[in-house]
């Protein structure tokens, strides 16, 4: 994905130089992957048909992991069970997930959504900065049940600050129409202001302690 992931390099060692002040935990291999599943509706489920919960959320965080074997698609027997999304027949359904360290605004593509879906399903996509007013940024179509893929987004100019928040909302419903996702990527900051969002951060855990 274009998610202009060198960046981070010279983040992380900018952070390193100045008292080991690390990057913050959710950048991995230079992606901004969402650290919570803000909420999501009562339905949400992993492909086996368990409704995820406050134990399993994790399977909507952090990088992609259900294609072990990295072909492509999604539930071979080296594979895992690990995401999140709804099944052909559940109208309604939505998944909003949160950034600590917000998607800035960059040239190119600043989400990508890892997934899986049928044929006939369908999603908008959403982004707020804030949580509460959100814009609509896409849509996601249909795919080749069980393969994965990655949707891009480009935030366009459309807000003033960092995103950290996005939503997809189920549009279709009926057959081969279910939509299961695997992660959540977006771009990282510019060096400076990573470097300020590490140095805030140590900040917070000293006087915590």
């Amino acid at each position: 994905m274009a998610l202009n992931s060198a960046r981070v390099v010279a983040a992380t060692l900018i952070a390193l130089t100045f008292g080991g002040v690390l990057a913050p935990a959710e950048i991995i291999d230079g992606v901004n992957w969402a650290d919570e599943a803000f909420t999501y509706t009562a339905n949400i489920q992993n492909y086996g048909g368990t409704v995820i919960g406050p134990t399993t959320e994790w399977w909507l965080t952090g990088q992609a992991d259900c294609d072990a074997n990295e072909n492509g698609y999604a539930f071979d027997t080296e594979d895992q069970d690990t995401v999140g999304g709804w099944r052909s027949n559940a109208p309604n359904e939505a998944i909003t997930m949160y950034w600590g360290t917000g998607i800035p605004d960059l040239v190119g593509d600043d989400l990508a959504i890892h997934l899986y879906s049928g044929p006939s399903a369908a999603a908008d996509v959403f982004a707020s900065v804030d949580g509460s007013q959100f814009e609509l940024i896409g849509t996601i179509g249909g795919g080749s049940s069980g393969h994965l893929r990655e949707e891009g987004f480009d935030f366009a100019g459309v807000f003033a600050d960092d995103v950290q928040y996005v939503r997809v909302a189920r549009t279709a419903n009926g057959s081969q129409t279910g939509m299961f996702f695997d992660a959540f990527a977006g771009n990282v900051p510019e060096p400076s202001s990573l470097l300020l969002l590490s140095l805030a951060a140590l900040l917070r855990r000293r006087n915590a302690q």
